[in-house]
């Protein structure tokens, strides 16, 4: 058997680095969606909608989980600040779901829950291989370093 085949191990190491990819973009479209009609549109509304809430400072508020959702979407798509990202979308996913739908039982919770708990999913994990995030901290070098250093021996 040749060396370069993956071993079960093998595949399911790399099937588990590479889940993070449609798991990120799935929640990068949901959420570039949703923040673009907020921020550049619908602001104004969901203002007065985070108002009627009681929230304090509502246009600040509205504001930021807008910014949170679009620029949280757009960081998970490339991957970038996927930590802080994901976290700007579990505060917003926590706010809608006990300040908004919490009263309409698991049958109003259950979207918002699964986005908060796919954002937890990549705040604990990170981006995964295919990320500005990974480019960043070095990862692919080393991977070259470790695959030249295994040849060699």
């Amino acid at each position: 058997m040749s060396t370069d085949t993956p071993t079960l191990s093998g595949w399911r190491r790399l099937l588990l680095e590479w889940s993070d990819l449609p798991l990120r973009a799935s929640l990068a479209a949901t959420f570039i969606y949703h923040g673009q009609g907020k921020l550049f549109g619908g602001l104004a509304q969901f203002t007065e909608g985070i108002e009627k809430m009681g929230l304090p400072m509502p246009g600040v508020l509205a504001f930021l989980a807008a910014l949170a959702e679009f620029g949280g979407g757009v960081g998970l798509a490339f991957g970038f600040l996927t930590r802080l990202s994901a976290l700007g979308i579990m505060a917003v996913m926590f706010v809608a779901i006990t300040k908004v739908h919490w009263h309409d039982g698991f049958k109003g919770i259950e979207f918002q829950l699964a986005l908060f708990a796919m954002a937890l999913c990549l705040f604990l994990r990170g981006a995964g291989p295919l990320s500005v995030d990974r480019i960043l901290s070095g990862y692919w070098s080393r991977k070259r370093l470790q695959a030249s250093a295994a040849k060699q021996q």
